[in-house]
């Protein structure tokens, strides 16, 4: 989310638009109190945007298996 006021929002329009269009939100202020906010008109997945993706270092039932000797307290 970015940030600005109404005269940047004016002087540069175009290229907030395209921001906007990225699928990032502009919140405009006037006398530092948000007036507005640009918001894309389609929400794109959060996740499409992500610039690192995470990956597991252990198979997915590694990941969910019991650890023996905590397990082992509560049975």
């Amino acid at each position: 989310m970015t940030t600005i006021s109404a005269s940047q929002f004016r002087n540069h329009l175009f290229e907030y638009l395209d921001q906007v269009e990225k699928g990032e939100t502009i919140v405009i202020e006037r006398y530092k109190q948000e007036i507005a906010r640009l918001i894309p008109s389609q929400q794109t997945d959060w996740r499409n945007r992500m610039r690192f993706k995470p990956k597991l270092l252990v198979s997915p039932e590694q990941l969910i298996a019991p650890i023996e000797d905590i397990w082992e307290a509560y049975t």
